[in-house]
């Protein structure tokens, strides 16, 4: 975004009211938008927006629609940003694509486990909603960080074709909210069995798992977003937006922060890499030109099968 979308900013000292506003975006939406989160998770497993889940397309779109806002008024980098061209020929289509894997794929292990039975604990909820979110969350988060991070460490066959499935996710050369949804089909199914598997299987309740899948979802916008949020001390907790842009960052040796939505697995393994108040040269991946092009969908669905270049750093 230019500064001539803001024709005539109103001086208050040395500082524009653009720059105050940035400022106030900078340090306050993300725990201002996290407790939000907390606040909406609690209302629905308690039952006070009705029955569970009933209002979480409010909250999503509402959420998406303030974070596409904020993109536009006040973005990282112009040049990161989403375009018309981009979410018309690349994001809407992924959407579409990937929505209906996910969708499958729940449908999938939902129904095998009402086949092999609802879990060990479902009858017993021997932990509160809260505690089962949590551990929902530590344990799915666990097994995606050790895939994830195969799948860009890997030098065997199954590293260099989880990266073959991964890649698409990386392409992109921008990182905003939208893109989140960019990615292979294979990738977003496995992913959707990482964080179903563990909640279902251990027969957590209705509301942990709502709990659980509602701040996954928060992060999984926050991490894709382009605008220059601070999470400070909760760099620590949480997987914010500066920890997952170095993510995407197209310098292999900065593509760390494997995990999705806590930093614990990261920290403790080596990989938490935080540059507070620094920004990737560039993103995307290093050697973009031997990927097909983001309208050569039949290539970029067969890269697991026989395409692409294998990143091992």
């Amino acid at each position: 975004m230019s500064e001539s979308s803001f024709r005539h900013p109103v001086d208050t000292g040395n500082r524009t009211v653009r720059e105050y506003f940035a400022s106030v975006v900078k340090y306050g939406f993300y725990p201002v938008a996290l407790g939000l989160t907390f606040l909406f998770i609690y209302l629905e497993t308690q039952g006070v927006l009705g029955p569970l889940g009933k209002a979480y397309p409010v909250y999503l779109g509402l959420m998406i629609a303030t974070m596409v806002m904020l993109e536009w008024l006040v973005p990282v980098r112009a040049e990161w940003s989403m375009t018309w061209r981009s979410f018309l020929r690349r994001d809407l289509p992924m959407l579409m694509v990937n929505g209906a894997t996910i969708a499958a794929t729940t449908s999938a292990v939902t129904a095998l486990a009402h086949w092999v039975g609802s879990g060990p604990a479902k009858s017993a909820h021997w932990l509160p909603w809260w505690a089962e979110a949590i551990a929902a969350i530590l344990i799915s988060d666990f097994m995606w960080y050790w895939v994830h991070r195969h799948s860009h460490e890997g030098r065997g066959r199954v590293g260099q074709w989880l990266w073959k499935t991964h890649v698409l996710h990386h392409l992109p050369e921008q990182v905003y909210v939208f893109m989140h949804v960019v990615g292979h089909p294979i990738n977003s199914a496995y992913v959707r069995v990482i964080l179903m598997l563990p909640p279902v299987a251990l027969g957590f309740s209705d509301e942990g798992i709502f709990a659980a899948a509602v701040l996954t979802g928060f992060q999984g916008l926050m991490t894709h977003f382009n605008v220059d949020v601070r999470a400070g001390w909760l760099n620590r907790v949480f997987m914010g937006t500066e920890l997952h842009r170095y993510h995407h960052s197209a310098d292999p040796q900065e593509g760390k922060n494997y995990a999705a939505v806590v930093t614990l697995w990261d920290q403790l393994f080596g990989t938490y890499d935080h540059h507070p108040g620094i920004q990737p040269a560039a993103l995307g991946v290093h050697d973009r030109g031997t990927y097909p092009e983001n309208d050569e969908w039949g290539a970029l669905m067969a890269i697991p099968l026989n395409g692409g270049s294998s990143r091992t750093a």
